[in-house]
């Protein structure tokens, strides 16, 4: 584990890097975005607003109270309590990285579904939560779903999910392309390290 976790951050430092120290990369950003924008425009941008409406709480509230009861019944309080703590402590990381690193987010004519949030840019924070939270939800699936076809179903779900979101953030000009990216690649480092907890505090129970 403590391989993969040096691995994944050196890729997510190197990557980061590049949108620090190269502007090129900001430039390339807001050529996909116009792309997206164009190519994507038929679709009505209501579809894209959804991760910034009631709809993003449901999808975080969903697992935690899914797995939640499951986990309650089981008397698997630990892997209850864990898995609520996750988006709650991948926030507050994200808080901080965002604070970090400062980058601005992209410009006001690109954001184009009327939402404009005045919070720095990277990583994207619904993209990050989102990969976390699902992704434990994936992990979960694959741990305790004995039914192939809900399992199959589950896992879908989810990394459409996952997927869906970061190219909202990306469509309706919010977030940078590298946002998501970086979102993703943090994201790994993350599960892998909540992973690993995880494990720990159950081998110790």
């Amino acid at each position: 584990m403590l391989r993969k976790i040096i691995v994944f951050t050196a890729v997510f430092l190197i990557f980061t890097s590049l949108i620090v120290f190269c502007p090129v990369v900001t430039q390339w950003d807001r050529s996909v975005i116009i792309f997206l924008q164009d190519k994507l425009g038929f679709l009505p941008i209501q579809i894209f607003k959804l991760p910034d409406c009631i709809l993003y709480s449901i999808m975080i509230a969903l697992p935690l109270v899914g797995f939640g009861v499951y986990f309650v019944t089981k008397k698997l309080y630990k892997d209850a309590v864990f898995l609520c703590s996750v988006p709650l402590v991948t926030y507050i990381l994200n808080y901080i990285l965002k604070h970090i690193i400062c980058r601005p987010r992209p410009p006001f004519e690109l954001q184009i579904a009327g939402i404009h949030p005045d919070s720095y840019s990277y990583v994207s924070t619904h993209s990050l939560v989102m990969f976390c939270l699902w992704g434990m939800v994936i992990w979960y699936l694959y741990k305790y779903c004995n039914n192939k076809s809900w399992r199959i179903i589950g896992i879908s779900i989810s990394v459409l999910w996952i997927l869906f979101v970061g190219l909202s953030r990306v469509m309706t000009g919010v977030h940078n392309p590298t946002d998501v990216l970086g979102a993703y690649l943090l994201g790994i480092v993350l599960l892998i390290c909540f992973l690993d907890l995880r494990n720990y505090l159950i081998k110790t129970s």
